[in-house]
């Protein structure tokens, strides 16, 4: 079906660019066609979304996302049997079936709240992979989904024995990339080093797993198939190996010294900023995270250095992108906007710098940016509707009025939310 959006006032996720007002924009089929003042006619044979006075922008990047769980808090993410029997049950065809209704609901969650393109890094069984192909195929209804499959490490490497797979030889690891190769994936995912759950000191999260040599065994032989690399990184060290070995972007990051930041500049790589676990670890009790006194004080430190090496990254010019890292503990499919708003706060950044990175500057970095990522004519309609001005209020991207992907409209989508999670997640930013 056609559409066109009729005065309204847009934004177009290009930096620097104030909200034009009183447009007319058409969709016709999944493209963005014209782009046209509101004192001109309605052109006929589209079918009118009257959007007076409200918002229109591009739908929001996640490149971040695990797209298997809810945000939840559980024991279960903390590993031991439980977690295992989670696992195990998952690969059989019963459960291969139920994980892929849950991603299927989760990935309509994550459209809802106005996010139209989802970068998944890491799953279990290849399941992301199914679920993108049924979208692509118009079988499911979720947004663009650009997936890894299993991550790649070490044994002992984050993910192990979840959403990883393993070797300890480099020769192993290249046939692990070629394996997800095979299986079409958009990109390959590397966890250099270990996160927050099993880190086994205090103070000493994320310790390097990967050497160079394994790090660059991965990134060669994905480069050389023609795929970008993507590294779960939380730790000095690690950005060191795992730029060294070539990845293509570091994902969640730490303190970045100059060697670091040269390396960023040489490579061309992006940093990719995920606060939205970090903040609510470090700053709620054990009894609310469901993790250990351990994993909290770390979780702190993950994230003062986190927001030092955004801040880092942003004065030398290295690109820095937006993702939730969506499943771990209050990391929920739907709440995007609230990445942004803690970029804004933490990094210090503009409402205007977080939208365009949150849009156009995602899709730069993922490249994809002359697909979607702004509205201009030839464009994929991937947009959203608001009632406020997300330059003014970042919190107007709480809800969205309608949202659009690849031309398939969504008109008063609803989300359906964790009250506890919601409840939690604001007080925190009562306190910021």
């Amino acid at each position: 079906m056609n559409y066109v959006f009729t005065h309204v006032n847009l934004i177009t996720g290009e930096e620097d660019r104030d909200v034009i007002e009183d447009m007319h924009v058409y969709v016709k089929d999944d493209k963005i066609v014209a782009l046209e003042q509101g004192n001109s006619p309605v052109r006929d044979s589209y079918q009118t979304v009257d959007a007076r006075g409200r918002y229109l922008m591009p739908g929001l990047i996640n490149l971040h996302a695990h797209l298997f769980g809810t945000g939840k808090p559980s024991k279960t993410l903390g590993g031991g049997r439980q977690q295992k029997m989670v696992v195990s049950f998952a690969s059989t065809r019963l459960g291969g079936h139920v994980l892929d209704k849950m991603l299927k609901e989760n990935m309509e969650q994550a459209l809802y709240s106005g996010v139209t393109t989802v970068r998944g890094v890491g799953d279990l069984f290849y399941s992301d992979v199914r679920l993108r192909d049924r979208i692509e195929k118009g079988t499911a209804l979720g947004p663009r989904l650009l997936v890894s499959g299993p991550a790649v490490t070490v044994p002992g490497g984050h993910g192990d024995g979840t959403f990883a797979v393993t070797s300890a030889d480099p020769a192993g690891i290249r046939q692990l990339v070629a394996q997800n190769a095979k299986h079409r994936v958009d990109l390959i995912k590397i966890c250099v080093t270990g996160g927050v759950m099993d880190a086994k000191k205090k103070g000493e999260p994320g310790e390097l797993k990967m050497s160079l040599e394994q790090t660059k065994a991965a990134c060669e032989e994905a480069h050389r198939l023609g795929y970008k690399v993507a590294s779960h990184t939380e730790s000095p060290e690690g950005v060191i190996v795992a730029l060294k070995g070539g990845v293509d972007t570091v994902e969640h990051g730490s303190l970045l010294d100059q060697e670091a930041v040269e390396l960023f500049q040489e490579r061309k790589s992006a940093l990719i900023c995920t606060l939205s676990p970090a903040l609510p670890l470090a700053s709620l009790p054990p009894s609310k995270t469901k993790l250990n006194e351990l994993c909290v004080y770390n979780s702190r430190v993950i994230l003062d250095n986190m927001v030092e090496g955004v801040k880092t990254a942003l004065a030398h010019d290295i690109p820095v992108g937006l993702g939730t890292d969506a499943s771990c503990p209050f990391a929920t499919q739907y709440n995007m906007w609230r990445e942004l708003w803690y970029f804004k706060t933490y990094a210090g950044v503009s409402n205007e710098f977080a939208v365009h990175t949150a849009t156009l500057k995602n899709a730069q970095i993922l490249g994809i940016d002359e697909i979607t990522g702004s509205i201009a004519p030839g464009k994929s309609a991937d947009l959203i509707v608001l009632k406020e001005n997300p330059y003014k209020d970042l919190r107007a991207l709480r809800s969205v009025d309608a949202v659009m992907v690849r031309g398939r409209l969504t008109d008063c989508p609803k989300v359906k939310k964790n009250e506890e999670i919601e409840a939690e997640l604001d007080s925190l930013m009562k306190g910021l």
